[in-house]
């Protein structure tokens, strides 16, 4: 009786998730945001079609196990919080051939519009399946609700994604969580609400894609890859005519990156990715 009012009692969470699958000669990451309530049968289903292996289910076998003992596996049916619950907790995921390590990173009060799974961000193509993050989530979500994020987001922040025609920075979004109550000391929150600094649009607009490419947790090259894509989707380019690179993005907004990276939001001495986070929700919400 005792389990059974606790599990009646315990409020589900979203848990994020580092998947990863390392080899010498590659290495593939996913970030997943998940109902820590749902099975880790439903957590294969999440890797499944974040890794893009749909096409070998039925094929494969697949199973989750304790990080280092391939033989102690762990029951599909076990909630995910049991053993992926705190910053740090870690399981093993096998899939015919492939092994993929999980972590938890970080862990947060769900509220009803929560999706129960997403993928936030990610690099690496992964078995020949091309990463596409906007697919993916149209898969893992089923339904658009682009309107409902963007009213949480800094109405800067939609014009530039309305202009750009990226949407697929939606799920990013969606899945920062903007309405989640964030704890920031009051300086820093100061610091944040004058950014950015620029007044000049060109300037501005970088801000906000290197923000919006920064909180995707992504690689150097692949942030790079967002930036010079939707400056040139946004009608910037050098004046000789060639698109703008990341670095070139970067010095754009040069000030209100070091006013950033002042906080821990940027640079080589930001805060651990659970911190950054909110430092990211707090930029980029109404």
């Amino acid at each position: 009786m005792t389990a059974a009012r606790e599990r009646k009692q315990r409020q589900p969470r979203t848990v994020i998730l580092q998947t990863s699958n390392v080899r010498a000669d590659e290495e593939v990451h996913r970030q997943i945001g998940l109902k820590d309530a749902l099975h880790l049968a439903d957590l294969h289903e999440a890797l499944v079609i974040s890794f893009g292996l749909s096409k070998e289910l039925g094929s494969a076998p697949w199973y989750f196990s304790a990080v280092n003992d391939r033989e102690s596996r762990l029951d599909a049916g076990d909630p995910v919080h049991r053993h992926l619950a705190a910053e740090g907790d870690a399981v093993a995921y096998h899939f015919g051939l492939w092994d993929i390590a999980i972590v938890a990173v970080e862990s947060y009060p769900r509220d009803a519009g929560t999706p129960r799974a997403l993928c936030i961000g990610g690099s690496g193509d992964f078995g020949g399946v091309e990463f596409d993050l906007a697919e993916i989530n149209a898969e893992l979500t089923g339904t658009a609700t682009t309107r409902e994020v963007l009213t949480a987001t800094k109405a800067e922040v939609r014009e530039l994604i309305d202009r750009s025609g990226i949407f697929d920075f939606v799920p990013l979004l969606q899945a920062l969580d903007l309405t989640r109550e964030v704890i920031l000391p009051v300086p820093k929150v100061e610091t944040l609400r004058g950014l950015p600094v620029e007044n000049d649009r060109v300037g501005r607009d970088a801000f906000w894609t290197v923000m919006l490419a920064i909180s995707c947790m992504s690689d150097d090259q692949l942030a790079d890859e967002i930036l010079e894509s939707t400056m040139s989707s946004l009608g910037w380019e050098n004046d000789d005519g060639t698109a703008l690179t990341g670095a070139e993005t970067r010095a754009l907004c040069a000030e209100s990156l070091r006013q950033l990276a002042s906080v821990g939001g940027y640079g080589t001495d930001a805060l651990s990715p659970v911190d950054r986070l909110d430092i990211y929700r707090e930029l980029l919400r109404v």
